[in-house]
This record gives structure tokens, C-alpha cells and sequence, in this order.
């Protein structure tokens, strides 16, 4: 079996996993989540309490009625509270930026299929009816992804849209499956950055939770 961790970068988006001075939080995926929002005083970095509904839909982005829109600020709840022990929220450093070492996903052997990053509307991975998942279309996903393990994303990169079984990320930048381990190797070491675009003067607001999953398979 191989096992997958993921993580996200809160302290410098141009140090990998790993590296002096890099900083990464390991998601508890049972109880940890993120939050894309526009922010506020009260939705931001660094939070000591977990924010309430209302406090989330206060801190919603605003459409734009001329251009589109980048959700401008993720945040990790770190309900397990991985680092700084008081704080729920901490920055996702680099999303939506030109930077490759944002979210984290650590194999620990090799894969039978070429993991692949999807969008849902919740777990039970049938449907993609969420606004921000097309409406039912999609490749109109307003969740867009870029692999960056072996390059940055480039300046106002776009990314591609991701919802269903249909519009997903090759997270190993169309290489294929991940091969075993060379020696002295303990995982295979993937990036992605991952942004949400509301599209110009977009008509239905919503504030909405959706279900981000790595698929791949083994032997």
C-alpha cells in the first residue's frame, strides 16, 4: 500500500518540503480543511478560534462586474493545531502566486496510476453541481490546478478547471505513474498550486464547501 500525506506551506513558497527553513503543516484529512475568502478582521491569519459561519460569510470575496476574480487568501484550519498550539488558521503562502512549493502531496512507494487532483461537490465523489464547481459543467470549475513539482507556474498562470472525473490535474505532470523508490529515498515528492476564479460579473452568489481528492491507485 502507498500511503499519501499532504501539506501545505505557511512560511516560505520557494523552499520545498524539506529544506532548511522550510515550513509545512501535515492536514489532519478527518478534521482540518481550507477556506478560500476574500478575509477580514476577523477571517485572516493566525486565528485563535475557529471562524463561525457568519463570520465566514462576512469575509466573502465580492464579484467582480468587470473582470474576473482570484479568491485572494486560503487559509488552512488546522483543527489539530500541527503548529503554534493557539492558532486555528494559518496562511496558505504562495496559492494563486508564481510559486511551485505550495501544496504538498508526499507518496511514501510507488503507484500503479498517475495521481490525479479532483474536485467534488462532497465525498460521495458523484456529482459537480456546486457554482464553484460549474454548475453541473465542469470545465467551467471555477477551482483551477497546476502541477509544479518540476517548474514554477509561470506569472499569471491560469491553471486548468477541475471538478469530476472528467476536468482533473495530472499531479506528475503527465509522466505516468510514480516509480518505486530509488535507495535511500523515503517518498516521491509532488507540488501543486491551486486557485479559485470567480468569472466576470458571475450571476448566483454562493458561499460553498466542496470536496478536493487525490485518486491513484497501486499494486
Amino acid at each position: 500500500m502507498t500511503n499519501l500525506t499532504v501539506r501545505t506551506n505557511y512560511v516560505d513558497a520557494d523552499l520545498a518540503y524539506g529544506e532548511t527553513g522550510a515550513g509545512y503543516i501535515t492536514l489532519d484529512l478527518d478534521n482540518d480543511y481550507l477556506i478560500w475568502t476574500k478575509g477580514s478582521d476577523i477571517v485572516k491569519d493566525l486565528m485563535t478560534t475557529e471562524p463561525t459561519d457568519g463570520e465566514l460569510n462576512e469575509a466573502s470575496t465580492i464579484i467582480d462586474e468587470s473582470s474576473d476574480t482570484q479568491v485572494p487568501l486560503c487559509l488552512l484550519l488546522d483543527y489539530s493545531h500541527d503548529v503554534g498550539g493557539a492558532y486555528y488558521t494559518h496562511e496558505v503562502l504562495g496559492m494563486g502566486d508564481n510559486k511551485r512549493y505550495v501544496f504538498n502531496f508526499s507518496f511514501d512507494g510507488a503507484t500503479a496510476t498517475e495521481p490525479q487532483l479532483e474536485a467534488w461537490d462532497d465525498s460521495n465523489h458523484n456529482t459537480t453541481d456546486a457554482n464553484v464547481l460549474g454548475d453541473g459543467t465542469p470545465a467551467n470549475s471555477f477551482v483551477k490546478a497546476i502541477a509544479t513539482t518540476n517548474s514554477l507556474p509561470g506569472a499569471s498562470w491560469a491553471g486548468i478547471p477541475i471538478a469530476g472525473a472528467d476536468e482533473y490535474l495530472e499531479m506528475n505532470d503527465g509522466n505516468g505513474a510514480l516509480a518505486e523508490l530509488a535507495t535511500g529515498e523515503t517518498s516521491h515528492e509532488l507540488y501543486a498550486n491551486i486557485q479559485i476564479v470567480i468569472p466576470t460579473a458571475y450571476g448566483t452568489p454562493a458561499v460553498e464547501a466542496f470536496v478536493l481528492t487525490v485518486r491513484y491507485t497501486w499494486n
